[in-house]
């Protein structure tokens, strides 16, 4: 299995993942890991629609992710990985996979968060499980597009507590 990109991106699969990701990378899958899309029939909808027509899609809840990841399920893949947030991050780590870099790409304003780049906002809870990933061994980058630097994230949140 050649995991090729693992990305928190609250909106899942849309335009940047959908057409840039996969084609710069040669994604074969997208696995989408999110307890509540694993579970809502119309979001499985969208998100299918959403997915590029040459890419396979896997939608899974986090414990059934880590599974299916360990037993190599997706050997033949080049796969990426999306979550909609830390938190699904910090479960998988938690439930047993580790995951060498994860890539910030979109994490939306909300009441309580700090503007880290142009769609990613961090709220204080936000910034103590990316240190939490980090502590664990997890790096941590930001890149919205392939095109981009890919930089350090975290120097980026130090300020937020």
């Amino acid at each position: 299995m050649s995991i090729v990109n693992i990305r928190i991106d609250e909106r899942l699969i849309h335009g940047q993942v959908a057409a840039y990701w996969t084609n710069m990378l040669n994604v074969t899958r997208i696995l989408v890991i999110d307890d509540l899309a694993a579970k809502d029939d119309i979001q499985k909808m969208a998100l299918k629609m959403a997915c590029p027509s040459t890419v396979r899609l896997s939608i899974l809840s986090a414990q059934r992710a880590v599974e299916r990841l360990n037993e190599n399920a997706y050997d033949k893949d080049r796969l990426m990985i999306v979550m909609h947030g830390p938190a699904t991050a910090k479960e998988i780590l938690d439930l047993g996979y580790f995951m060498p870099t994860i890539n910030v790409g979109n994490i939306s304003n909300k009441l309580g968060s700090t503007r880290i780049k142009h769609t990613v906002c961090v709220t204080p809870q936000e910034a103590e499980i990316f240190r939490y990933l980090e502590s664990k061994g997890v790096k941590i980058t930001i890149q919205m597009v392939p095109s981009d630097e890919k930089l350090d994230f975290m120097p980026m949140i130090t300020h937020i507590h």
